[in-house]
Formats: C-alpha cells, structure tokens, sequence
C-alpha cells in the first residue's frame, strides 16, 4: 500500500478538454513505462487526453522515483510527482513512500504500479482544476 502526501500547491482552471503528458524517472525494471502507462490510464478514466510528447496545453506530472536501504532484506521506494500546469508553473507535489523487498520492483512493477498510479492520482488531481 502507498501513502500519499500532498504538498501545499495551487489549483488554476482550464479550457473543457484537459491535455496531460507523464514522464517518469529513476525506476528500476520496467517502473519507467509501467508508471506512465498507470497513471496514463487514471488520468483517462477522468477525462484527460495523455500525449506522448510534451505539449503547450498539456499538464506536466514528472515522477521520481528513488530506493534506499531500509531492513534486513527491505528497501524503502519513494515517488515524487511534481505537476506543472500548461503555463510551465509548478502546481504542487505529491510523495509516496513504502517498505518492499530488497529488489521486488527489478523486473516487473505489475500491480506496484497500479497501486501507486492510483494513490497518486487522486492527489495529483487536487492542483487540477475539475
């Protein structure tokens, strides 16, 4: 399970059809498409187009992800998501952290980043005007 965190951020409105382009960082095994492709599908359940390639209109939600040392065995991972708004503005941030097994996410993410996609994106959408 993840824990989200929101950061203090600000929320602007936008035109009816919302653009948004994912970009994720520093994950190991297949994280990288395995995130974007996660959250790409919540966004579209809410309505968002999601482009491939950054765009004017388009909101910016840019993962980190990092891995430290944690337990005998375990590791803590952390995602920041940052969005920006069409304007380049940075709207707010989003923390996740969780205690895994030493090197489970190497490979495959699979349900990981479903899991994560889906605590994030219901915060990302705070800074998102509805």
């Amino acid at each position: 399970m993840f824990v989200s965190v929101a950061a203090l951020g600000v929320s602007v409105s936008v035109a009816a059809e919302r653009w948004a382009y994912i970009d994720v960082a520093g994950a190991p095994g297949d994280g990288k498409e395995a995130l974007e492709n996660a959250l790409s599908n919540q966004l579209l359940d809410r309505g968002f187009t999601v482009t491939g390639t950054p765009a004017a209109q388009a909101y910016e939600i840019q993962g980190m992800v990092r891995l430290f040392p944690a337990g005998r065995g375990e590791e803590t991972i952390r995602i920041d998501w940052t969005v920006f708004g069409p304007e380049g503005l940075r709207l707010g941030n989003v923390t996740q952290t969780n205690v895994i097994p030493k090197g489970s996410l190497n490979r495959r993410w699979g349900p990981a980043a479903e899991a994560a996609a889906s605590a994030a994106a219901q915060d990302i959408m705070q800074y998102i005007a509805q």
